[in-house]
């Protein structure tokens, strides 16, 4: 089954074409030149089942494994956050599972309205390196929400996200690289061969210069909203 993501129109080997067809309907092609062949090995989807979600949905899950191995020999990453388009401007808010990736993208949606901010990608967006800028692309990989489109927009800012600790109140600043690197190293899949680490790692140096990073420490607030948005969007 032929899919395009990220601009890459890869072959899927599945086991499970309806399925696939289904849940990946904004992202299926039905000719081009194909730049990826994969497909999941039984390993990865055993993995990928391990929330007992289906063996079809864990095979699709497990397909983000070979993906994500060959993204990096053609500039692009696979990443852990969700991706929001805001006046046409991509955002990444990136964090550890629980703290509130999601929560903060609808709370965009609700305070700033959803005819201005679109959920771009709830759980895997890749970003690519397209020419001078990166850009936020949408992947079938969304989440349990299934929040995605097939599109992509030029990336302006991240957010490596942490909760409110006791008495502080939303604040938002700029990540030194050490810091960003250290973070995005947890939220970006590393691939196992030596070349795509290599290529990884030049990214993530790319990726600094080009995107501002920053800290932001929120809550469920009206507060964090504001306080984040009014900062991202200002730069641009």
């Amino acid at each position: 089954m032929l899919l395009n993501i990220s601009g890459l129109t890869i072959d899927f080997d599945t086991r499970y074409p309806e399925y696939v067809r289904e849940r990946c309907s904004g992202y299926v092609v039905g000719d081009g030149a194909v730049d990826l062949r994969l497909r999941a090995t039984e390993e990865d989807i055993v993995k990928a089942n391990r929330d007992n979600v289906g063996v079809m949905e864990a095979e699709l899950y497990a397909m983000t494994i070979p993906l994500s191995e060959e993204l990096p020999l053609r500039g692009r990453l696979m990443t852990h956050g969700v991706a929001i388009s805001c006046d046409g401007k991509g955002f990444v808010f990136t964090a550890e599972s629980g703290v509130g990736k999601s929560t903060h993208a609808f709370l965009w949606q609700k305070y700033l309205g959803e005819e201005r901010v679109r959920v771009i990608n709830g759980d895997k967006p890749i970003l690519w390196f397209k020419g001078e800028e990166v850009m936020a692309c949408g992947t079938p990989w969304s989440g349990k929400e299934h929040l995605d489109e097939n599109t992509s927009v030029p990336l302006k800012g991240i957010c490596l996200l942490r909760r409110l600790r006791e008495g502080e109140r939303p604040m938002i600043w700029r990540a030194t690289k050490e810091e960003a690197f250290d973070f995005l190293m947890h939220q970006i899949y590393i691939p196992k061969n030596a070349m795509g680490k290599i290529k990884t790692m030049q990214m993530l140096d790319i990726l600094y210069d080009r995107v501002p990073i920053y800290h932001l420490a929120t809550d469920m607030s009206r507060e964090g909203v504001m306080t984040s948005s009014t900062e991202l969007l200002k730069q641009h």
